[in-house]
């Protein structure tokens, strides 16, 4: 799972296809903490194709901790099937939701 900075922005990157109960344990355990200290985050979801609830939950988590704290965050590139679950739970008013990471990158700028 990639960290890495780049500009103002961490940027997180589960290297995994499936983010369910068996990865979302190890996704929270490797991002939470490294994300902590961090002003604007943005999670680049490209290589995740499943998303289940124990999965949202992880994201959530992560969503709730960082602007809990005054952070900022936003996600990028989920694909398609991504898309459609974070349509139906609305999480686009908690992040803003960028089909390209150059788009999330310029966002983390501003």
């Amino acid at each position: 799972m990639g960290i890495e900075t780049i500009g103002a922005a961490l940027v997180l990157t589960p290297e995994i296809k499936h983010l369910d109960i068996l990865s979302s344990k190890e996704f929270a355990e490797r991002f939470a903490p490294a994300a902590k200290d961090a002003r604007t985050v943005i999670l680049d979801l490209s290589q995740v194709e499943f998303v289940d609830s124990s999965g949202l939950g992880a994201l959530l988590n992560l969503v709730r901790d960082t602007l809990g704290r005054g952070g900022r965050i936003s996600i990028c590139r989920p694909q398609p099937s991504v898309k459609v679950l974070f349509r139906m739970v609305q999480l686009s008013k908690l992040v803003s939701i960028f089909d390209g990471k150059d788009a999330a990158l310029a966002w983390a700028e501003t």
